[in-house]
């Protein structure tokens, strides 16, 4: 167990390619990758909603609200 998440439990794993790389650079950085026009920096603001990046992990949002 993380010492950072102690009373985590885990539900589920999924092994992702880079898709969500650019999801955790926006989180990470605050900043979208170089070459984004406006149409993709706005799709990704709304894409980054439902994500949050706790002690250096991705974590999306359920429709049940956990994490």
């Amino acid at each position: 167990m993380e010492e950072g998440l102690p009373d985590a439990q885990l539900f589920a794993v999924r092994v992702t390619d880079g898709h969500f790389e650019d999801i955790i650079h926006f989180l990470m950085i605050g900043t979208e990758p170089d070459g984004y026009i406006v149409q993709q920096k706005k799709e990704l603001v709304v894409r980054v909603a439902d994500f949050s990046v706790i002690v250096g992990h991705l974590y999306k949002m359920g429709t049940d609200e956990m994490l």
